[in-house]
């Protein structure tokens, strides 16, 4: 069960994409020949009156065919005959599309289960063993100044913040938090200790956080918002990846995606939508990589066509791309060995 409902979902995720390209495609005028859901042998044909549409066995992608896209066709509406324009437009609204929808589930999100709305300069939780827990730091307290810093007049998340920058920037020196507990101000001397695995200076407690259902119009602007946050996240996690050393030991396959989707699918629907939120984007970011194969590759060589005046020869261009293809699958393997190993 938890394998039909990964597929299931992944199977969505990577429909919005090539429907994104499909309906690109149609709108500039380019003629696509087919349009498949999954690769492999072709499970079910499904005749359109002008493009096919097939469900193939293997969900591990999906694509849309154009006309001339592989090969010389003097058909108007072929991929080749169409302005560097048009060919940017189609290939860059797969990636686009996966954007949107993670804009769509956050808005679902928001409107049904609420948004964090700011942190309270309250205690929630003390973890066992830190700083806060041996200076007597207790859930329910409200911290009133730490240092010399008076925070009770800031608002919420204003307060929040300042806590937690003094902390960190304060380091290792010891410090007095006064805080408010039962409605009788305390002084509490803390020794902030120092978390090697964040890089930053911590006391071992958690704020407390609301929530609240936002009206439909700021749920939009909210998840744009989101949106916008965790494409950064992701470029800068994909720039440690490429540039730091992290390898493919921080990268997910298929079998990891199977498995993280399962898990997430018994944890409730607010937590498969949350992952959902992180897949599409991931897709929608990875895909515009400069890489051979995919659209960011395609989009490369389109770019050199405008400034050149002239595409690439067909079959320097076809040798292009089975590169890339050959990389991808290599590392397909190689990320879905690991992630069997891990599983």
């Amino acid at each position: 069960m938890k394998i039909l409902i990964s597929l299931a979902f992944l199977s969505i995720m990577i429909m919005i994409h090539e429907v994104g390209h499909f309906l690109a495609a149609r709108s500039v005028g380019i003629f696509a020949e087919e349009l498949s859901i999954g690769m492999g042998p072709r499970l079910l044909k499904i005749p359109g009156r002008e493009t096919e549409y097939s469900l193939r066995l293997l969900p591990i992608g999906g694509y849309v065919r154009f006309l001339g896209e592989d090969e010389e066709s003097d058909d108007p509406r072929a991929f080749n005959k169409a302005k560097v324009w048009k060919r940017i437009v189609t290939v860059v609204a797969g990636p686009l599309m996966n954007i949107l929808l993670a804009v769509l589930m956050l808005t679902v999100s928001s409107l049904t289960f609420g948004i964090f709305d700011t942190d309270l300069p309250i205690i929630e939780d003390v973890i066992s063993g830190y700083p806060a827990e041996k200076a007597g730091l207790r859930p329910g307290d409200r911290i009133l100044s730490v240092g010399d810093m008076d925070v009770s007049k800031l608002k919420d998340s204003e307060a929040v913040q300042k806590i937690r920058s003094y902390i960190n920037e304060n380091g290792s020196d010891p410090f007095q938090v006064i805080l408010e507990r039962s409605g009788q101000t305390k002084h509490l001397k803390v020794v902030p200790s120092y978390d090697k695995e964040n890089n930053r200076y911590q006391l071992g407690f958690y704020f407390k956080v609301r929530t609240r259902k936002p009206g439909f119009l700021k749920a939009i602007a909210i998840s744009f918002q989101q949106t916008f946050q965790m494409i950064g996240m992701m470029l800068a996690a994909l720039k440690d990846l490429i540039f730091s050393g992290t390898g493919v030991n921080g990268l997910m396959g298929p079998v990891g995606l199977v498995g993280e989707i399962g898990k997430a699918a018994q944890a409730g629907i607010q937590q498969l939508l949350n992952l959902g939120i992180v897949i599409t984007i991931n897709l929608g970011i990875m895909n515009l990589v400069p890489f051979p194969a995919l659209d960011g590759g395609k989009l490369l060589l389109l770019v050199v066509e405008g400034l050149r005046g002239k595409p690439m020869d067909q079959s320097k261009e076809g040798f292009f791309n089975l590169i890339g293809f050959v990389l991808l699958m290599i590392l397909m393997v190689v990320v879905t060995y690991k992630d069997i190993i891990r599983f």
